[in-house]
């Protein structure tokens, strides 16, 4: 596991970081009053901006990047794939059986009229924690920064990653705690799945390659 860590670094220690940052945060402060204070600060370009940004966490991108990982090496696949799915399932068992009485901020907070929301974005009540688009979202940047292994590369993934996250607090779909645990989760299960799989005898070869040959 040590050498797996390490050879994401440039990752992890952003993460790192983040994770001791956004403890901090939500153990100093109240989520409602929290969540008032990001929403202050919205202009025109970042509701536009976040308002399409938020769907590199959907399920259509991530099942997207999984393909591409199986097109260029079946086991970047399999590896995507448990990631992902396993993140994204584990995320629903807590949003739906555990915490389904979290409601997320259009409707803890409706008695703000003050409160700004981004035009066409349909908002949810339900479910709000944990935040699936940040689960997926961290669980497809870290297969990418593990397919891509540049440590630049790594760290645009951490940001891209963070920003499609916070992205869910600006148009006000979930809470900071949500994302915060969102991240955990899906760097935690797509990181087990790449320490377990990646040295495997196996997965070499893409689909491509395979039809190729066949």
């Amino acid at each position: 596991m040590i050498s797996t860590l390490r050879s994401f670094r440039h990752f992890l220690l952003p993460f790192t970081l983040w994770i001791v940052a956004g403890s901090v945060v939500i153990f100093m402060t109240d989520k409602e009053a929290l969540h008032v204070g990001i929403n202050q600060f919205h202009h025109p370009i970042f509701d536009v901006f976040f308002k399409y940004t938020t769907y590199l966490g959907d399920g259509i991108f991530g099942a997207f990047i999984v393909l591409l990982g199986f097109v260029y090496r079946i086991r970047y696949g399999v590896i995507g794939l448990i990631g992902l799915a396993g993140s994204g399932l584990l995320t629903q068992l807590l949003k739906r059986q555990v915490f389904g009485d979290h409601f997320r901020p259009s409707a803890v907070l409706k008695h703000l009229s003050e409160l700004h929301y981004v035009d066409g974005v349909e908002l949810h009540a339900h479910f709000s924690f944990p935040s699936g688009h940040s689960t997926a979202a961290f669980a497809i940047f870290l297969l990418l920064a593990f397919i891509a292994r540049d440590h630049r590369l790594q760290m645009l993934c951490f940001f891209i990653g963070l920003t499609v996250a916070f992205s869910r607090v600006y148009i006000s779909q979930h809470f900071f705690e949500d994302i915060f645990v969102g991240s955990i989760i899906g760097t935690a299960i797509t990181l087990l799945a790449i320490h377990f799989l990646q040295h495997r005898a196996w997965g070499e070869k893409g689909l491509v390659e395979i039809f190729d040959r066949s």
